[in-house]
């Protein structure tokens, strides 16, 4: 992953200003076995979380006991802690498991696609998602929206510097950053293994409809596109601007969606 390194700030805000939820839980050093009291607490949160669905990170992660499913989610949570165990212990990174699932937050009721994995920071396993609504432009309606990004929440506190370079590294979206030039200036083990000889292709498109949206009066920082095509078929491209006025873009790819079953994965 190139440059790495040097752009850990820049690395951070890419995540939290991330135009789908990226969302990461502590697992327990007791895997398999699990406490729903008090494992699997949220440890981050991206900022849209709270624009979307009306929590904010801050509210579901901060304290010395974050919250987890079982209070989030009363009448289910065991499957969302069995699904869970099921990542960490099966899906470890670079491999993917992905679910299309009904969500209900408090702004939102819809139906959400979400890719997990799993890694380790330290001595700690987490389990690693991203996961974005099921909305006009997955199902192909609408197949490109500039649009602003929320307001920038607070950084959290809690989080180190170096657990946001390793997030990055094993995100189940497979993401870069780049240069307005389309120059990658950094990209994670999904997208090198994935995506490494077409996203050069796919930088040039986005830039095109990119530029073409820069003479508008707003101060456009997230665009959205539904039908690129690339050897797998068409999929979901994500391109947005961590930094107000900055001139280096993150890119993120992902395939289009299939109805799966909560348990189906690869």
């Amino acid at each position: 992953m190139a440059c790495v390194t040097k752009l850990p700030h820049m690395i951070s805000r890419v995540l939290r200003r991330a135009p789908f939820v990226v969302y990461a839980k502590i697992a327990p050093p007791t895997l398999p076995y699990y406490d729903v009291d008090k494992d699997f607490g949220y440890y981050f949160f991206s900022d849209l979380m709270e624009s979307l669905y009306g929590l904010s990170p801050a509210f579901l992660t901060a304290g010395e006991a974050p919250r987890n499913a079982k209070m989030d989610h009363p009448d289910d949570y065991e499957a969302y802690f069995k699904d869970d165990v099921g990542v960490c212990t099966r899906f470890i990174h670079p491999k993917v498991k992905r679910i299309v699932e009904n969500w209900k937050m408090p702004a939102t009721h819809t139906t959400v696609l979400i890719r997990k994995t799993s890694m380790y920071f330290g001595q700690d396993q987490y389990m690693l998602g991203c996961f974005s609504p099921f909305d006009d432009l997955e199902l192909g309606v609408t197949s490109f929206r500039a649009g602003k990004l929320q307001d920038e929440l607070e950084e959290p506190a809690h989080v180190e510097p170096e657990w946001y370079e390793a997030a990055f590294k094993h995100l189940p979206n497979p993401t870069a950053i780049i240069s307005d030039d389309g120059g990658v200036l950094a990209q994670n083990d999904l997208m090198m293994m994935d995506y490494k000889a077409e996203l050069p292709s796919v930088i040039d498109e986005c830039l095109s409809h990119i530029n073409a949206t820069q003479s508008l009066d707003i101060n456009i920082d997230s665009w959205k596109f539904s039908n690129v095509s690339l050897e797998t078929g068409k999929s979901r491209v994500w391109v947005w601007r961590s930094t107000p006025g900055s001139k280096d873009l993150a890119i993120s790819i992902r395939p289009k969606h299939e109805f799966i079953q909560r348990d189906d994965a690869y």
